[in-house]
């Protein structure tokens, strides 16, 4: 049964995660849609993004606003400027950077969502607390259904 409510506002009080210098300012919390989604606004400054992973079972969706996002999966690489979008299904590798020397940003839906959001809140804790590297946020990524497949 959907447990979920109506509505037709951004998440109160708003919800914000430090995910290695990305900033995601979320608009639905996978709570606020039971568990259905969760969507956010993603502030990717240059050079800085996600190495190659796979979700167990998050689906990505990708609306680029602003900048150039390179997207990497299996079957190549692509650019997205202002306008574009990519969709990165779950059980599928995949990678993305801001590829230009400007700020990129996408409005990010993920479903089901609450696995990941759970995970970006871990990485923004984390971090708060001690240097991260590939490691740590492979042992992290894992406890949430993410492997990471590559450094960077």
């Amino acid at each position: 049964m959907n447990t979920a409510t109506p509505r037709s506002t951004a998440v109160q009080p708003a919800l914000i995660h430090d995910v290695l210098g990305m900033t995601h300012r979320y608009q639905t919390s996978a709570a606020h849609s039971g568990s259905a989604f969760t969507s956010f606004e993603a502030e990717i400054p240059p050079g800085c993004g996600s190495p190659l992973h796979r979700h167990e079972r998050d689906t990505e969706f990708f609306y680029v606003l602003a900048g150039e996002i390179m997207f990497v999966n299996a079957e190549g690489q692509r650019v997205c400027k202002a306008g574009e979008s990519a969709y990165l299904p779950a059980g599928k590798e995949h990678g993305f950077h801001n590829a230009s020397n400007e700020l990129a940003r996408a409005f990010v839906v993920v479903s089901p969502g609450a696995e990941a959001e759970q995970f970006f809140a871990a990485i923004d804790a984390a971090q708060r607390q001690q240097s991260m590297d590939v490691t740590i946020v492979s042992a992290i990524a894992q406890r949430y259904g993410i492997t990471i497949l590559a450094s960077g």
